[in-house]
């Protein structure tokens, strides 16, 4: 071998040795790799743009904000329930993602031990522990908490046009009684008009079955699993809906409306009211403006009914970002979370807006326009982050302009949002453990789907209380309810 190849040998022993030390010392004192995060969530948020660039733009910001380094999972959102499923039961699970039907899908997670108990992330967390922990009562399993909202709890009110109710003289208060209410929107009954709209979801019911301290569905009672439908109060509650059927203020043909009819009829003043969430308030503004039938309206936050009981139909946490337990990196992706829903840049980029200069323009008074490139893959911005967001925004010191209906609805959205806080009825949809009764786990599909079939026959006189009654009772005693009942109690 030559002296200069033995020279050249020399010398690349030397960097290499050196490298490995420096590498060493480098794992030594601390200085790690940048944690990569895998983040899944659906289209209808990542800037609300199926363009890579554009998703790719909002990745670059938040890995900017939090030093991580992101594999975003941003299928269709019709499609992203089944995506997830895939990932998660293939083992593959993301580090972070959004759950949606959360009330229902957590426990199930939680019993099989597929995400990370948040509850000492979230206090130790600076902008978390902010949070209202109201936020997080209802789906908090043995006192701990698996994930965090991005958004205020989805609750519903009963929506009733003012010019109707003007013309007609029905005067109610936001919290009225049974009686009180029914009095009134009797006033509306024989006009031409539907007193009172309601769409086919029978599960907005609860709203009133909330009057009579009644719950559709099984649920701790005073410490005891109990089947809320075999009670005195739902009972009350039938009862109760029934009359407001045969008094004609129920839509007569609820069992067919779709929710977009419901609103329709509403803006349009062909019904005095409906069921709606509090945050489609701009909706209404925007729509009868639209349909030249412009009128503010007035929200029911909860019918109190004879014992004093009410509350909204409360959907509590819907949609959530929960942390994989498998993840490697936990402290980065409690990081990336905390971004995404507390950072007033990042959160109108992901969830409304995009960036500006990418998704949209604004033009020379300040309204938002939207680039071709965000155009053209569907990008439709939203201003709903604007009420519904942890954020604490200035809605008069924005950066771009509102339409005259949105600088007149926004503020009374923000208004009742903060007004149905105190008025928020119950869930329970969490209070059955995953996995302690088999049998139950089994048939609660078809016991929901009894009981809401029941009601409506129920209340539109199909059979009458006692027949319906009479044939939940066959119906439980056929899927040996109480034997059900007693394996919940005994975990108790």
């Amino acid at each position: 071998m030559s002296n200069n190849k033995r020279l050249l040998l020399t010398i690349t022993t030397l960097l290499l040795c050196l490298s490995a030390v420096v590498a060493a010392g480098q794992k030594e004192s601390g200085v790690a790799e940048t944690p990569t995060i895998t983040l899944a969530t659906a289209d209808n948020t990542y800037g609300l743009s199926t363009d890579a660039e554009l998703q790719g733009a909002i990745t670059a910001l938040i890995e900017s904000k939090t030093g991580t380094k992101i594999n975003p999972i941003i299928p269709p959102l019709a499609s992203y329930t089944d995506k997830l499923a895939t990932l998660v039961n293939s083992g593959d699970i993301p580090d972070l993602f959004v759950v949606a039907q959360a009330m229902t899908k957590i426990p199930t997670m939680v019993a099989r031990e597929q995400i990370l108990d948040l509850t000492d992330y979230i206090k130790n967390s600076p902008a978390l522990s902010k949070l209202d922990p109201n936020l997080f009562k209802d789906l908090q399993i043995d006192g701990k908490t698996y994930f965090v909202p991005y958004n205020y709890p989805k609750s519903k009110a009963i929506f009733i046009r003012k010019d109707l109710m003007e013309q007609y003289g029905v005067k109610l208060s936001n919290t009225p009684t049974t009686e009180e209410f029914r009095t009134e929107m009797a006033k509306f009954v024989g006009k031409g008009i539907i007193p009172f709209n309601f769409p086919k979801w029978v599960d907005n019911f609860q709203f009133f079955y909330n009057s009579f301290g009644a719950w559709g569905g099984v649920y701790l009672q005073d410490g005891v699993f109990v089947d809320g439908f075999q009670t005195q109060e739902m009972k009350n509650a039938l009862a109760y809906l029934r009359q407001l059927y045969v008094d004609g203020i129920l839509n007569q043909e609820f069992i067919t409306t779709e929710n977009s009819g419901m609103r329709e009829k509403t803006y349009t003043g062909q019904a005095a009211s409906s069921i709606d969430y509090v945050t489609n308030y701009i909706n209404y503004v925007q729509n009868t403006t639209a349909a030249n039938k412009y009128t503010e309206m007035h929200l029911v936050y909860k019918i109190v009914g004879p014992e004093g009981f009410g509350g909204s139909l409360n959907e509590a946490t819907q949609t959530a970002f929960v942390v994989s337990s498998k993840t490697k990196y936990p402290d980065a992706a409690v990081k990336v979370l905390e971004t995404i829903v507390t950072d007033p840049e990042v959160y109108p980029a992901f969830f409304g807006i995009g960036l500006e200069g990418k998704h949209y323009t604004l033009d020379a008074n300040r309204n938002i326009v939207p680039t071709a490139k965000a155009a053209n893959s569907g990008y439709k911005y939203t201003l709903n982050y604007l009420s519904d967001s942890f954020i604490d925004i200035d809605i008069n010191n924005l950066a771009f302009a509102l339409t005259p209906a949105l600088e007149q609805g926004l503020p009374k959205q923000i208004e009742h949002i903060k007004a149905m806080a105190g008025n928020l009825g119950p869930n329970h949809a969490a209070d059955v453990p995953v996995g302690v009764s088999i049998a139950y786990d089994r048939v609660a599909p078809s016991i929901k789907s009894t009981r809401e079939s029941i009601a409506t026959k129920i209340i539109v006189g199909t059979v009458s209380l006692e027949q319906g009654m009479a044939e939940y009772e066959n119906f439980w005693k056929s899927i040996n309810g109480p034997k059900i009942l007693e394996e919940l109690n005994a975990t108790r």
